[in-house]
């Protein structure tokens, strides 16, 4: 019966993912393009025309996927930069920005990194057709003949019938306007628009790209917190605090000053809009206000970023419909790789595209081969809303690696009403196999107070915790875990967000973190760069091999200094390891090289200050092939 069950099952999901597959199209605008910066004008612009769906064809959805890659023959670029994409209708002068991409810091960037980032543009399919100009703006004024980006836009389209009709897109506000100069307010250029409503109008949805920037005395716009309000009608219907926590970044570490919490973005990020919903009257006249917290400096240079959309809408296409956004966990996807808090409990995204508000749902999930499960959830969510869902059981297999299903069905009781966005599968990776017995090494810095570290089962039960009252400022801790058969997480907290190291912060020193085995084996590695957290699952077994982390951890600190440099090497087994110094500008310059025959641990301290003040990589080689790069900047 489970066979006939699952056969069943897996019928469903496959004609799911079949007719799917056959109403997806992508179309590629720009192709593993090079962009770099014009430096005479502080922004170069990439156009390319694309040929979109035609009107009279239906769509479901729209994903904008983005990938950044470092150049051929170049680095990757240095400086957080904001990144346009626009797109113009043929014999039109209008121009939509659809999205906007805040560069990470690619300093330190190997020749083959790779990220990947998508943001829903569904909003502005009624303008995604016939023939498009799509213009990819890359601001800044860095070098543009030894760094860049190698640049994919794709747009993934799903023909099927739209969630709602559109009827109407409305361009309000279009600037980069100042904010916190008395003599020109910000809400001169804000000013309440009056629209028409289309006679066919339900609902409207604002649609805003909003990011601070500039640095005046309080660090505004790029570093200050300030509130937004969305007034309809001149009633407040949303206010947002316009801040963003970066030390969370999936895209980590990075050169730069990452952690730094922004103004609604942080370095190494696709914006995802500001999206409020509103009822309409049909016919009728109605306004939108957008009003910023009120502020003024005396040295005004604060700048707000801002395109704002109004969207009518009309009819609801369905009663009942719900649809699976996104298997977070398990995934493969690096974008989710800092959200599994859960170990081996799985994480979805839905959403509800009905017209009711959705009150109960039917989930079956399953890893390829195993027998479904089933889970019956309840809530209240309203049209348009998302919500994530954890799902109870665990899910484990011995295999690497294996398909993971989801299936939703039966929204509020009822037949969906558009099943074709019901399914989805992801990639399930085999978590490591620690062993029964295991050491946690935890070297502190100078700021302990600001971690602490802890074990917990798949369901959140604490197994071990050593908070920051326990931890003395450059102090080595050996805690002995010994664990139960089944799922753990293993995570580390650092409430400054800078990790156990940070570049900026040079004077707080560094940490490690390490879990080994009883003979001091590495079992895994962990960069101390890491921002605000670590989250590491992992399984135990007993009686089957565990993992071994057999890469080499190597750590230089700080990376910036007057001339002492220390790297800290460690590994489970001797090599003959050379370490090199070189110019980073031209590598072939090399100012050291220090070789340690059948070396496996140990601190060295480099002192530098006799060389010209630029910068440096360090490089490590072992058996004669590079495993590790990074950059320090020798300062005055």
């Amino acid at each position: 019966m489970i066979n006939r069950v699952l056969f069943l099952f897996c019928g469903f999901l496959c004609s799911q993912q079949i007719l799917q597959a056959q109403h997806t199209e992508n179309i590629i605008s720009h192709n593993q393009e090079t962009i770099v910066t014009d430096p005479s004008k502080g922004e170069n612009s990439y156009k390319h025309w694309a040929v979109f769906p035609p009107k009279s064809k239906e769509i479901r959805q729209i994903v904008l996927n983005l990938t950044f890659e470092c150049p051929n023959n170049m680095r990757c670029a240095d400086w957080d930069y904001v990144d346009h994409i626009k797109v113009r209708q043929k014999n039109d002068t209008t121009n939509y920005e659809i999205a906007r991409m805040l560069t990470p810091y690619g300093g330190r960037f190997q020749e083959d990194w790779r990220f990947d980032w998508k943001v829903d543009i569904t909003d502005f399919s009624p303008i995604l057709r016939d023939s498009l100009e799509v213009d990819y703006i890359h601001t800044g004024y860095e070098d543009n003949k030894t760094r860049g980006w190698k640049v994919t836009v794709d747009f993934e389209i799903t023909y099927g019938t739209p969630v709602a009709e559109s009827l109407a897109i409305h361009k309000v506000y279009d600037g980069n306007y100042s904010y916190g100069d008395k003599t020109n307010p910000i809400e001169n250029h804000l000013q309440p628009v009056s629209i028409n409503a289309h006679s066919k109008s339900t609902f409207g949805k604002v649609k805003i790209h909003q990011t601070g920037h500039g640095m005046d005395a309080n660090g505004c716009g790029e570093f200050c917190d300030k509130y937004r309000d969305i007034l309809y009608n001149g009633k407040v219907i949303d206010r947002k605090q316009l801040w963003m926590a970066c030390g969370d970044n999936p895209l980590y570490p990075q050169a730069g000053t990452w952690i730094f919490d922004r103004a609604n973005w942080c370095p190494g990020y696709l914006l995802q809009p500001d999206e409020v919903s509103f009822d309409l009257n049909s016919g009728q006249e109605f306004t939108i206000d957008l009003n910023m917290e009120p502020y003024e400096t005396e040295k005004p240079s604060a700048k707000e970023l801002l395109v704002a959309y109004v969207l009518e809408y009309g009819r609801i296409n369905s009663e009942n419909d719900v649809a699976l956004v996104d298997i977070i966990s398990p995934s493969n996807e690096k974008i989710h790789s800092r959200k599994n808090e859960t170990g081996a409990l799985a994480v979805i995204r839905i959403k509800n595209n009905g017209q009711n508000n959705l009150k109960s749902l039917v989930v079956n999930y399953f890893l390829e081969g195993q027998k479904p499960k089933e889970f019956k959830w309840k809530g209240d969510l309203p049209f348009g809303e998302t919500a994530i869902l954890t799902l109870p059981e665990e899910i484990y297999r011995e295999k690497d690696s294996a398909k993971f299903y989801v299936a939703l069905k039966r929204p509020n009781g009822k037949k969906d009403g558009y099943g074709f966005d019901n399914s989805k599968s992801s990639v399930f990776t085999k978590p490591n196999i620690l062993p029964e017995s295991t050491i946690i090494y935890f070297k502190t810095n100078s700021k302990p107070g600001q971690n602490e570290y802890s074990v917990t089962d798949s369901y959140g039960k604490p197994i071990f915790k050593r908070d920051s009252v326990d931890l003395k400022p450059n102090t080595v801790y050996l805690d002995t875990l010994r664990l139960q058969k089944g799922n753990y997480t293993f995570k580390v907290d650092d409430k400054g967000g800078d990790g156990l190291e940070f570049w900026f912060k040079a004077k707080d020193g560094n940490g490690s973190v390490k879990l080994l085995d009883t003979l001091g084996q590495a079992i895994k590695h962990f960069n101390s760069d890491f921002g605000s957290h670590i989250m590491y699952n992992f399984r135990v077994e007993p009686g089957v091999p565990y993992h071994l982390d057999n890469e080499p951890s190597i750590n230089i600190f700080p990376a910036r200094t007057e001339g002492p440099v220390t790297l800290d090497y460690f590994a489970n087994h001797e090599k003959d390891v050379e370490v090199i110094i070189t110019q980073q500008e031209d590598e072939t310059k090399i100012v050291e090289t220090h070789t340690y025959l059948n070396f496996k641990k140990g601190i060295f301290t480099y002192d530098l200050s006799y060389l010209p003040k630029m910068r440096y990589y360090f490089k490590v080689v072992i058996d004669g092939k590079e495993v590790f790069k990074n950059r320090i900047r020798l300062k005055e």
